[in-house]
């Protein structure tokens, strides 16, 4: 008995009319060019081309008038490409301008996976997202790839967003649960140049951690490489972030008891956060990567020079997050940390985590040599009073 042969599925846009109206006009062209040239090569068609030309005229009811057949037989060729190209073209047109509707109404949901590159992408909702938004924007970081937001929020709460962000074009939705591994990957980690992982102040405090260690999970094994940045709703889910390829994270409640604390003994200090943030206009901390020249000088030599050079403060020494694997700080005693290893390995994924927190030194001695370090974290000249009033 013969074997069944298994047939491939069809492309969708094979299958979708569109493609079949096309593949008419595409066949209506050609026999009318071939029936106009055969007929008329004698008389006004002189070339294949002209052929073709005729065709195309007469099908979109241009009539340019150029090219006119002079025998019955090339009028009765004329009569059959116009009663069908004027139902054909029209109804091509509608199908594609339906297309259209139907691809931007699909981005306005959030049902399209992003065709950018260099986004950043903010994985989840809360309302310190918009000053986050707002301070990406001042820097500089959406302007190459733009920015992808991937939420559960209703269509009206989103449109809302939309509206509130105004950044246009530059902005793209991804509609679906952070931690689900497709609505991640409509987002694009792999081309992303940053990602964040926000607390969901909608959930309970550990349910919104578990979700980003979900979400943090998804996005490395799409992108070992790209820095993942992310709030931790309890501090004692730190861990298990940075288990999971978490790059750094952020803790509100411990920052803000950390300012709440330095305004008791140095008043003046928020106005000097805010300033360095950028909360109230462009942020006036800035990193300076260091040349191979400059990371043979010491901090004595290197800091008055670029200050004579723009104006800018220099502030503290900083060395680039460093390569680490899932394996180097996972605890094999943990079942936890086992079955992460687990999930990544049954998937197939790298164990690649990207980096490891930045360290810093600030203030560092005269003495102190650049060398192994490779970045200045400085503030800009011409840096205003933060704070109002």
């Amino acid at each position: 008995m013969a074997q069944a042969v298994n047939k491939l599925p069809l492309p969708n846009w094979i299958r979708g009319g569109t493609f079949r109206l096309a593949l008419a006009v595409a066949a209506l062209l050609t026999a009318s060019s071939v029936c106009i040239y055969l007929i008329e090569s004698r008389t006004t068609v002189h070339g294949p081309f002209e052929a073709l030309w005729w065709s195309v005229v007469t099908m979109t009811t241009v009539g340019y008038g150029d090219i006119v057949p002079s025998t019955t037989a090339g009028k009765v060729v004329g009569i059959m490409v116009m009663a069908g190209g004027v139902g054909l073209v029209s109804t091509l047109t509608g199908n594609l301008a339906s297309l259209l509707v139907e691809r931007q109404a699909k981005k306005r949901k959030g049902l399209l996976e992003v065709k950018t590159s260099g986004q950043v992408i903010i994985l989840g909702w809360n309302p310190s997202a918009p000053g986050l938004v707002r301070a990406l924007r001042e820097n500089g970081l959406i302007e190459r790839g733009g920015l992808v937001l991937v939420t559960d929020l209703p269509q009206e709460k989103r449109d809302e967003i939309a509206f509130q962000l105004d950044l246009g074009d530059q902005l793209s939705f991804v509609a679906g649960k952070i931690a689900q591994e497709n609505v991640v990957h409509k987002a694009r980690p792999d081309r992303a140049s940053l990602v964040y992982i926000l607390r969901q102040d909608v959930l309970p405090s550990q349910e919104s951690d578990q979700q980003s260690i979900y979400a943090a999970l998804t996005v490395r094994g799409m992108a070992p490489k790209v820095p993942i940045y992310a709030e931790a709703a309890q501090p004692e889910n730190r861990v298990h972030l940075l288990r999971a390829g978490v790059t750094e994270i952020i803790d509100r409640g411990e920052i803000s008891s950390g300012v709440l604390a330095l305004l008791g003994s140095a008043p003046p200090a928020w106005s000097l956060l805010q300033t360095m943030l950028g909360l109230h206009g462009r942020p006036g901390l800035a990193l300076r990567p260091l040349s191979a020249a400059e990371q043979g000088l010491t901090w004595g030599e290197f800091a008055p020079r670029l200050r004579r050079e723009d104006g800018s403060l220099p502030l503290a020494l900083c060395q680039s997050a460093r390569s680490l694997a899932l394996e180097d700080i996972l605890d094999a005693g943990s079942a936890l940390d086992q079955f992460i290893l687990e999930l990544f390995q049954s998937h197939g994924r790298e164990t690649k985590l990207g980096g490891q927190s930045s360290s810093v030194l600030v203030n560092p001695p005269d003495g102190q040599q650049l060398g192994g370090y490779d970045g200045v974290l400085l503030l800009k000249p011409g840096t205003g009073a933060g704070g109002e009033g």
